[in-house]
């Protein structure tokens, strides 16, 4: 069948959106029907189900015992502790419903979804060590407060890592060591302050530099050495320039980082992030990818498109696809599932081969199941109910017909046919507590007018022993004796702490004792990384079009790839 362009009216914001023919192409193999949302809207209902980084003290409802969970004390649902949820103590099939073909099929896995316990943390408990205080994490040893991780070690303070070690406040590191304070870097080693480098050594304040060494605020280079604001130096010139920068000083990484920030931007920005090893993408932040459009913080995916922070590759088939991979494939208007995962439809936050599986959620280890939640290595289940392989099948296409013509409506009256993720107001966390916000920031106004709900509660305070100011400048004058401290962060005024294991690696990288508080740091970050929202402008050397996500009002000076590549590859 030959399919043609169509042009449809989202059912959310009511706005025109294009359905493309190899989209209609993946529809039909997934044998699901054309949404009716936006690929924007359909993005941030997907990430409002998403809370990784907003963490809470609770009570395990089952143990009793004091945990770090995604979840208030008061939200009123069944909370568990890792080594709780993941035991044998509970039995998730007890908490089994019969469908009901007068009611939506979806309140009914509301309904269940209300019953069931939820883990308190969204991660693979069993492939962690001592990696307690972290969430959206997996084979990882020896994190603090690490979230959306992989393969990580020893670090701390940090956001979608794969494969980093020994490092603190970094956001998208990958198979990186000794880094600190960097954003969008691969396989480099002592890189501090720098942003988009790859394959980089003792790289300072450098933005967009690929295979420099001993490199300090630079700029666009490659295979660049003893160079400092792009001026090429002598070794000992260098080593020299390095001494009277004083580095190690609180004060001076202060002044040096705006003078920094201010070289970067008077020179020419590249379209988009991304590397040569593509072939045929769009989007920001894409790697060692192909045929993949619109695209957002994605390694090693394969015809994908509209996907998301695919941190570890590969992931090849996908569509709507917000978290993960690890050889995930045929994945359609899901988030946060991986590793083995095939065949899977409107399902979120499921920890390891899950196969062939719709409307689950926290599913793991399972295959052939629809509309279940938190069930682990089972199959042939709906609403948590056990049936035969037949009696399963037969009643599975019964429910999706019934869906077809019994659709769930929200109370803004949007309506969730077969085919639509699960609608907005299923959502656990409020819009301002769930990862939307972090990319899609909206007033309280727009997220309740949308559907959303929200959260009034202050975080937490934390009173100070002292305030930042009283700081050692270097960290070489800084011992032990901080550990049992509260210090006042000098932006947000909240009290925060240093743990051993980061104090260790600040005098290791000989780096001095942060100023901020952690979230305020982590904030930082991610005001400076593009979000996955694309524009379309002039190249501001060619004037051609161009697909970029900086948009026309920032500050930026932006090229095509080829102005781009002429001037500095």
């Amino acid at each position: 069948m030959e399919y043609k362009s169509e042009i449809k009216n989202c059912q959310n914001c009511k706005k025109d959106f294009t359905i493309e023919p190899e989209d209609f192409k993946f529809y039909e193999k997934m044998k699901v029907p054309p949404p009716t949302w936006c690929p924007e809207c359909r993005m941030i209902r997907r990430f409002s189900f998403q809370n990784s980084w907003n963490l809470y003290w609770r009570n395990c409802d089952l143990c009793t015992e004091r945990t770090l969970s995604m979840y208030p004390q008061e939200d009123k649902i069944k909370v568990y502790c890792a080594k709780c949820y993941w035991s044998d103590k509970w039995d998730d099939l007890a908490y089994s419903m019969n469908y009901d073909s007068t009611r939506s099929f979806l309140e009914q896995i509301k309904e269940l979804g209300q019953k069931t316990p939820y883990p308190a943390l969204e991660s693979l408990y069993t492939s962690l060590i001592n990696s307690n205080y972290s969430n959206a994490l997996a084979w990882s040893k020896n994190c603090y407060q690490v979230y959306w991780t992989d393969f990580c070690e020893n670090v701390y303070y940090s956001s979608v890592l794969n494969g980093l070690k020994y490092s603190i406040d970094c956001l998208r590191g990958f198979e990186s060591e000794l880094c600190y304070e960097s954003i969008g870097f691969s396989r480099c080693y002592n890189l501090f302050f720098s942003e988009e480098c790859d394959d980089c050594l003792n790289v300072y304040f450098s933005r967009n530099c690929y295979g420099c060494t001993n490199c300090i605020g630079c700029v666009n280079l490659r295979g660049g050495s003893n160079c400092i604001f792009n001026v090429k130096y002598s070794k000992e010139e260098y080593e020299l320039k390095l001494k009277e920068l004083n580095l190690d000083s609180w004060k001076n990484i202060k002044e040096f980082k705006k003078e920094a920030y201010r070289f970067w931007l008077s020179k020419p920005y590249r379209e988009y992030n991304g590397h040569s090893l593509n072939l045929n993408v769009t989007g920001d932040h894409v790697y060692t990818s192909k045929n993949s459009k619109d695209c957002y913080i994605v390694n090693g995916a394969e015809n994908c498109k509209y996907c998301q922070i695919i941190t570890v590759a590969p992931a090849k088939d996908c569509m709507d696809y917000s978290g993960w991979g690890n050889n995930a494939e045929l994945i359609y208007e899901a988030n946060q599932i991986g590793e083995n995962a095939s065949n899977v439809k409107f399902s979120m936050i499921s920890s390891s081969e899950l196969f062939n599986s719709e409307y689950c959620i926290w599913n793991s280890v399972c295959k052939n199941n629809f509309g279940c939640v938190n069930l682990k290595r089972k199959q042939y289940c709906i609403l948590n109910k056990q049936y035969t392989k037949e009696e399963y099948e037969k009643l599975k296409e019964k429910i999706i017909e019934d869906m077809k013509k019994n659709p769930y409506i929200d109370k803004l009256g949007r309506k969730y046919y077969y085919g639509e993720f699960f609608p907005i107001e299923f959502s656990k966390f409020p819009y301002n507590k769930s990862n939307a916000m972090r990319f899609f920031p909206k007033t309280k106004e727009e997220a309740l007018r949308e559907g959303y709900s929200w959260s009034d509660k202050e975080d937490t305070f934390h009173e100070s022993s002292f305030g930042a100011d009283f700081l050692p400048e270097k960290i070489i004058d800084t011992d032990e004796s901080i550990l049992g401290k509260i210090i006042e962060c000098e932006k947000c005024k909240n009290g925060f702490k240093i743990v051993k294991g980061e104090l260790d690696l600040l005098h290791k990288i000989n780096l001095p004792v942060p100023h901020l508080c952690p979230k305020c740091r982590e904030n930082e970050r991610f005001e400076r990384m593009t979000k996955p929202k694309m524009y379309n402008r002039k190249c501001m050397k060619c004037n051609i079009d161009i697909y970029t996500p900086y948009s026309p009002d920032r500050p930026e000076i932006v090229y095509c790839v080829k102005c781009y590549q002429q001037e500095f590859v």
